[in-house]
């Protein structure tokens, strides 16, 4: 072996004249491209195979040498990530003595399928097994996954680069990697790479080759390398000749040895000398024949390797397909093409390769024939005698363009045939000895309109066909034909009459998996009678098909009904401008990809369609609309869909959008919510999906849920930033925050939901029965003589108001920590909704300013239900009417005593407070202002609530002292089982001139009542037990009336019944929960 060095100097073509490199005294390097680079070193590693170019590099790689950056180019693009992974694996496996190669830390990072510098970042961490790093990444990813930013465009995270830059610092490193992407990494210590550590002699070896990536092009990148290092071999010649072919072959499966190494499982069932195959056979044809027809690599490459036989099955096809690079421009390894004289590809007349050349006769070994009819200006005198010059006779152009007839007769492995731009009689084509077809392609083919002569009696020829393209093609087939086109699996037709070919997919469409009828030209066909839509009656009963392809057919109206066609996967309706709707009726669970894109630079017209439904499609995945500006409901409901982009819609009409059973959604692009200004949206990402079986649009809902036009049921807190401006534009916004309430019960192998009272009940037993046993006793009793608690007061929404949302969040843990995020979405919300929490300490955001009703129900590690911060002047719940409080086993308080100014505009519209159940409940709301607006207090089984309103002594600016507190509108207070109350208001004189009623049971600490400030009829009642009211104390006023005297005492309303007999323990405590004695003793506490 040898290595060569030297400055890089401006690039020759790889087809440039040899003769000029020899006399310029260039070497080497120019001939292969090497691209220019003044301060880098250029050399060339002379190396037969991946063991002997090993060795050449990792000389570069010892302490000694002062080249940090080696980038290597490999045999003209090839055998690089071989080279790359044997070199990490030699030195990590340390097979090398030499301290001069020894690294502390060898890092191999693959990233030739290239997704982002962040996923760079995730496999450095990933091989320093660094597991805080990764779970960042993974953390930031799913903001970002939130945030709806491209995979591509992410970052490297700070934190996670000093992490690895502290691993680093100790000791040597070498890197191995890589570049997939389009760019240098101009900086490695954004990653934590200190690759520069003085002394330490740190390296990076990297390339941008890989998976057969042999663009000349992407080598001019190459700018931050030390070193620059290409390859190769001994018997280099420089001349037209060509080289010894079994070095080229051997560095080609190594290539391919890597795809099948570093791939799916499908892939890597193939030997690495069929995907060398498979590689040449592309670089073979798109090297001579490029410039003179399309191949249509895209749609057709995994088509050809199957058809031509080197690969047998069509799913490992068409991944290996994804798995190579789609870039035609290097003109492929000419070093080889003399071992592709099967596949040939020419032009009758010219081939901008080989010249003029005449179309002769194919010969028997070729397998794949590609063949391009072009027209030459016969009026061009200069043209005429150039072409006669080469054929050695006189031009006779219809000859030329006409006479194929004995151009197939020897074929006999003719298994690939395309004919472009040519004329034959499609009664007798020149290819009916062609009996061993699998692919026929027809690209604006003619039919040569002579005599007839005798009728073909076989059509044997289309009998093994597999793939049939028709482009421009009016060829229209005989029953004789269709019958004989028992095995075709795939139908491509594009710019072809529609009536011309329906019969065959009516006779074969229970064997077609592929249809693609793009841009028809039936636009004077009219149906019959039968028949509302030709497609309709073209499409029904494909059982088997899998990608169906409609593109460009603008008079098309009717979708049609494909719900038969069980294993449907893509279905791609671009610039299908005529249609009216889509219905999920007509489409099967099956779809996992749907396109219609309308207004684009291919189909520039705009879309009619006004309703699109993929409602229970539950594999959908992938979703492309573009160009809809009439599109006025959209239903994705029961899909898998992750990102929904409603700014590339164009959909300014939308106005109901439902999105119902959509687990995996997390992003949803909305940047203006004018555009399009929904007036009704529906979205669920909790409700339970079921794999195979269609779910309504709408999913079950609560009883108030029909008070709103919208919906939305989230898991995470992070789509509310998506749905803000939505919420903005809503009249009414009600809020629920709980964690996921459906369950599925098996009964008989069927999923039903179970009632939502069953799951309530459920939750009520687990209540009582965690209750602490030294309080059971008292429970007992108290829940014997328990009141009537009145229901919760209904929302102040009227049914179904307009532009009225209700917005559910269902994640327990994910709604800690997300103030930022709920902080902007509390601003607009007017009635809120916590239950069912487990996880919950406090609820997030201080100052909902536009909240007019407030429950919270069971959630048991609620510790204070609002923290109001101390801001200067803070303007809290100023809406709230309604609030409703149940079963918080560790609430201390509902609203914290954190603030030191209120203002008072607080709580002015307060009218209504319930509490119950919350057993470690001290207060309820610090005050230091007048409550104006109150009416109603009803509180039970609080016991250790000492004040429901105790003095805010850290407002310095309140507008009362602790004199007195006014509630001007108070009329029915409730108070039970609070056993160490010693206050409605710690003030000294609480004021309620407005009383009607007070309700008090097991209230022992309590002395006094509110000051009702004069005698009046009626006297408010005080229903409560003698012995308590006779120990009652009465201030005295002014006048020395009897204070007393201005209240009505009634008896209690409620006796006490007998124990359960047996074991209290053993009693279903929750038959007594809320149980009332009559009907008749209940008080309407509303008034």
């Amino acid at each position: 072996m040898m290595l060569r060095m030297g400055r890089r100097r401006q690039p020759w073509t790889r087809w440039g004249t040899v003769a000029a490199a020899t006399s310029l005294h260039i070497t080497s390097l120019a001939y292969i491209g090497i691209p220019s680079l003044v301060t880098a070193q250029s050399g060339v590693i002379t190396a037969e195979n991946v063991a002997e170019a090993v060795d050449s590099i990792i000389d570069k790689l010892k302490k000694s040498d002062v080249s940090n950056v080696v980038y290597f180019d490999g045999w003209e693009g090839l055998g690089v990530s071989a080279v790359l992974r044997a070199v990490a694996e030699r030195l990590t496996l340390g097979q090398i003595t030499d301290p001069e190669l020894r690294f502390e830390k060898i890092i191999h990072i693959d990233c030739s399928r290239w997704k982002s510098i962040r996923e760079m970042q995730r496999k450095i961490a990933e091989k320093l097994e660094m597991t805080q790093a990764k779970d960042l990444i993974d953390e930031q990813d799913e903001a970002d996954d939130i945030n709806g930013k491209d995979e591509s465009s992410r970052d490297v995270i700070n934190d996670v680069g000093i992490a690895v830059n502290d691993v680093l610092m100790s000791g040597r490193f070498l890197v191995v990697f890589h570049n997939g992407s389009d760019n240098e990494i101009k900086d490695v210590t954004n990653f934590g790479l200190p690759l520069y550590q003085l002394y330490k002699g740190n390296k990076i070896l990297w390339t941008f080759r890989g998976r057969f990536r042999l663009s000349t092009k992407i080598q001019d990148k190459v700018q931050k390398a030390d070193v620059f290092l290409a390859a190769e071999f001994h018997n280099k010649i420089y001349g037209m000749e060509f080289q010894d072919q079994s070095h080229w072959w051997d560095i080609l499966c190594e290539e391919a040895a890597e795809i099948a190494s570093n791939t799916c499982s499908g892939v890597a069932k193939l030997h690495p000398t069929t995907i060398a195959k498979c590689w040449l056979y592309i670089s073979k044809l798109n090297f001579v024949g490029r410039d003179i027809i399309d191949y249509d690599w895209a749609v057709h490459a995994s088509n050809y390797w199957v058809c031509d036989g080197i690969i047998q099955e069509w799913e490992i096809a068409d991944a290996l397909q994804q798995e190579m690079w789609q870039e035609w421009d290097d003109p492929g390894l000419y070093h080889m093409m003399r071992n592709t004289d099967n596949w040939i590809s020419t032009s009758h007349l010219i081939s901008s390769n080989y010249g003029f050349l005449a179309a002769s006769a194919v010969a028997q070994t070729v397998s794949s024939f590609f063949l391009a009819e072009h027209q030459i200006d016969t009026e061009s005198k200069d043209t005429v005698e150039l072409v006669e010059y080469f054929f050695k006779s006189k031009l006779n152009p219809a000859h030329l363009l006409q006479n194929y007839n004995d151009m197939f007769q020897h074929a006999e492995n003719l298994r690939v045939l395309k004919l472009s731009l040519c004329t034959f009689r499609f009664a007798s084509p020149p290819f009916l000895c062609c009996r061993g077809l699998r692919f026929l392609g027809l690209d604006n083919c003619l039919d040569l309109n002579i005599d007839a002569g005798e009728e073909v009696q076989s059509w044997n020829c289309f009998h093994g066909l597999w793939v049939l393209d028709l482009q421009y093609t009016q060829w229209v087939f005989s029953p004789q034909m269709i019958e004989e086109m028992n095995n075709v699996r795939e139908l491509n037709v594009k710019g072809v009459k529609l009536h011309n070919l329906r019969h065959i997919w009516k006779r074969q469409h229970n064997k077609i998996q592929k249809l693609r009828v793009i841009k028809t030209i039936d636009q004077d066909y009219t149906a019959t009678k039968d028949e509302k839509d030709p497609f309709t009656f073209t499409f029904s009963g494909m059982e088997k098909m899998e990608i169906l392809d409609l593109s460009g057919n603008s008079t098309m109206q009717a979708f049609p009904d494909l719900s038969k066609a069980t294993c449907l996967k893509t279905v791609t309706l671009d610039g299908c401008v005529g249609l009216d709707s889509v219905s999920d009726s007509n489409l099967p669970v099956s779809l996992e990809e749907f396109s219609l894109v309308a207004a684009s630079e291919q189909y520039p017209k705009a879309a009619n369609i006004t309703k699109i439904s993929l409602s229970g499609c539950c594999r959908l995945k992938k979703l492309i609309l573009s160009g809809l500006p009439k599109l006025e409901e959209l239903d994705l409901s029961g899909t898998i869909l992750e990102k929904l982009d409603l700014d590339a819609m164009q959909a300014e009409k939308l106005n109901r959008l439902l999105l119902f059973g959509c687990l995996h959604l997390c992003a949803i692009k909305w940047s203006d919510v004018t555009k399009p200004q929904l007036d009704e949206l529906h979205v669920d990402t909790v409700g339970v999906h079921l794999e195979g079986k269609r779910q309504n649009s709408l999913s079950p809902v609560q009883d108030d849920d029909k008070l709103f036009q919208s919906h939305v049921v989230i898991m995470d807190p992070r789509l509310l930033r998506f749905l803000q401006l939505f919420a903005m534009q809503s009249h009414h916004v009600h809020f629920c925050m709980s964690p996921v309430f459906v369950n599925y019960c098996k009964d008989e192998g069927q999923s039903k939901q179970c009632s939502s009272e069953q799951i309530r009940n459920a939750h009520v037993d687990r209540t009582v029965a965690g209750n602490m046993c030294s309080d059971i006793f008292d429970r007992v009793v108290a829940l014997s003589v328990a009141p009537v608690i009145c229901p919760c007061p209904p929302l102040p929404l009227e049914s179904k108001c307009n532009r009225s949302c209700k917005v559910e969040i269902r994640n327990r843990k994910q709604l800690q920590g997300n103030d930022n995020i709920l902080g902007n979405f509390i601003d607009i919300v007017h009635s809120l909704n916590v239950h069912d929490d487990s996880w919950m300490t406090s609820i997030p955001g201080s100052n909902w300013g536009r909240i007019k009703w407030c429950c919270i129900e069971r959630c048991p590690k609620l510790h204070s239900v609002f923290k109001l911060r101390d801001h200067d002047q803070i303007v809290a719940f100023s809406w709230l009417e309604t609030f409703w409080a149940s079963h918080l086993q560790t609430a201390h308080c509902i609203w914290s005593m954190e603030v030191k100014h209120v203002n008072v505009d607080s709580f002015k519209k307060l009218q209504y407070i319930h509490l119950d159940s919350c057993p470690r409940l001290i207060h309820v709301l610090p005050l230091s202002n007048n409550l104006p607006s109150l009416e109603t207090i009803q509180i039970l089984y609080c016991t250790s609530l000492i004040y429901v309103f105790p003095l805010n002594t850290a407002n310095s600016k309140g507008t009362v002292s602790n004199d007195a507190i006014d509630f001007p509108k108070l009329k029915h207070v409730h108070l039970h089982e609070l056993p160490s109350l010693k206050g409605i208001c710690e003030a000294k004189i609480m004021s309620a001139p407005m009383l009607e009623a007070i309700m008090i049971r097991g209230c022992c600490s309590l002395r006094h009542l509110p000051d009702v400030q004069g005698l009046h009829e009626p006297r408010p009642i005080v229903y409560c037990e003698k012995d308590w009211w006779d120990n009652l104390v009465w201030p005295q006023k002014e006048g020395g009336y009897d204070q007393s005297l201005l209240y009505k005492r009634q008896s209690a309303q409620y006796y006490k019944k007998a124990l359960p007999k047996g074991s209290i323990l053993r009693s279903n405590l929750s038959t007594y929960l809320y149980k009332p004695i009559s009907k008749k003793y209940s008080i309407d506490l509303h008034g």
